[in-house]
C-alpha cells in the first residue's frame, strides 16, 4: 500500500508552521529594529566626534544651529543667500556625509530648505521642493535625520538676533545635557505653523524643550523671549500632546519645538549626542524628568535663565 499524509496531518503541520511564524516574525522585526538602532547610534557617535574636533578648533564654542549667509534673510542673490547650517560647519571633520541619515528615518533624511536641481545627486523626499528663496544649495548636508538643541546651538539667524553662542564649559552636567537629537521625519512637525509657506521643509530649524512663562513655545528670535529670569521646562504630557498634534495634523499652532525632533524614534526613546559629545539612548520620559532634566539646566544660549517645573520650583 502507498502511504501518504492524511488531511488532518497536513492541517496539523500547517498549524504548527503558523504558530512558529507568529512567534518568530515579531522577533525578526525586533532584531531589525535593534540593528537600525545600533547603526543610528554609530552615526551619532561619529557626529559627536566631528563636533568634538570642531570644538577644539573653535575655542570650545558650540556653533550656531544656522544663520543667514547675508546676515539679513534667506532670500537674495547668489552667493549671498540661503542658510549656513551646523552640519555644514562640521562637515570638514566628517569623511562620510551619509552618517547624517538614520536608517530608521522613513524619508531617508530630509533635503535642505533651499536646494538646487537634484540636491547634489541625493534627491529629496517625495513631496519636498526647495523653498526657492536662494538659487543655490544651503550649506547643509544633502539629507538630514538629526537636529540641534537650540539651548546649546542658538537660533541666531543674524548678528542682531538676541541668542548667542556659548562655551562648552558653561554646562553643569556635560554628560547629561542633550546637544543633538533625532530630527522628525514628519514634514507637518518640522514645518509647524509655517504650513502656509508651501511644501518646502524647514530642515534648518533647531529643537528645544522649554516654554515661555505664558506657556507658549520658545523660538528665540524675538528679543522679548531672550534674557528672561526663568522658563518652563517641558513636561512629558505637553510633549506627547504636541507630538500627537503635529503627527496627526490636528494642530500646527502653539506647539513646543520638541516637535522638530523625534524623541520616540525607537519605541519609547531615541539616541542623543550629549554636550561632552558622547552618544547614548534615552527614553523620552527620562530626558524630561524634572529631577534630571536633560535638555539643559538653564536657557544657556538665551541669557542663562533658570528652568522651572509647572509649580514654579527649579528643575534639577
Amino acid at each position: 500500500m502507498k502511504r501518504a499524509f492524511t488531511l488532518i496531518e497536513l492541517l496539523v503541520v500547517i498549524a504548527i508552521i503558523a504558530i512558529l511564524a507568529a512567534i518568530l516574525f515579531p522577533v525578526f522585526a525586533q532584531a531589525k529594529q535593534a540593528a537600525k538602532k545600533a547603526v543610528d547610534l554609530s552615526n551619532m557617535k561619529q557626529i559627536g566626534v566631528a563636533m568634538q574636533i570642531y570644538l577644539s578648533d573653535y575655542d570650545d564654542t558650540y556653533p550656531m544651529s544656522y544663520y543667514y549667509r547675508n546676515d539679513n534673510g534667506s532670500a537674495g542673490t547668489v552667493p549671498n543667500c540661503g542658510y549656513v547650517h551646523w552640519t555644514g560647519l562640521i562637515q570638514p571633520y566628517v569623511k562620510n556625509i551619509d552618517i547624517f541619515r538614520s536608517p530608521s528615518d522613513k524619508l531617508g533624511g530630509m533635503a535642505p530648505t533651499n536646494f538646487v536641481g537634484d540636491n547634489r545627486g541625493y534627491g529629496a523626499p517625495s513631496g519636498q521642493v526647495s523653498q526657492g528663496a536662494c538659487a543655490m544649495d544651503d550649506d547643509q548636508v544633502p539629507r538630514l535625520s538629526y537636529v540641534g538643541n537650540s539651548l546649546i546651538m542658538p537660533r541666531k539667524r543674524r548678528s542682531v538676533d538676541p541668542m548667542n553662542v556659548v562655551s562648552a564649559t558653561v554646562f553643569e552636567d556635560v554628560a547629561g545635557t542633550i546637544a543633538l537629537a533625532a530630527m522628525t521625519d514628519s514634514p507637518n512637525c518640522i514645518n509647524g505653523s509655517s504650513q502656509a509657506s508651501g511644501v518646502a521643509f524647514k530642515t534648518h530649524r533647531p529643537t528645544n524643550a522649554i516654554l515661555l512663562q505664558n506657556g507658549a513655545p520658545f523660538a528665540g528670535e524675538d528679543p522679548s523671549e531672550v534674557g528672561l529670569a526663568w522658563y518652563y521646562a517641558l513636561t512629558i504630557d505637553r510633549a506627547l500632546n504636541d507630538l500627537n498634534a503635529c503627527h496627526t495634523g490636528s494642530s500646527y499652532n502653539n506647539l513646543s519645538h520638541i516637535t522638530y525632533s523625534d524623541p520616540i524614534r525607537f519605541g519609547r526613546g531615541s539616541n542623543y549626542v550629549y554636550t561632552d559629545t558622547h552618544a547614548k539612548f534615552a527614553e523620552l520620559s527620562a530626558t524630561l524628568n524634572p529631577d534630571r532634566f536633560q535638555w539643559g539646566k538653564r536657557a544657556y544660549t538665551a541669557g542663562g535663565g533658570q528652568l522651572r517645573r509647572p509649580n514654579g520650583t527649579p528643575i534639577n
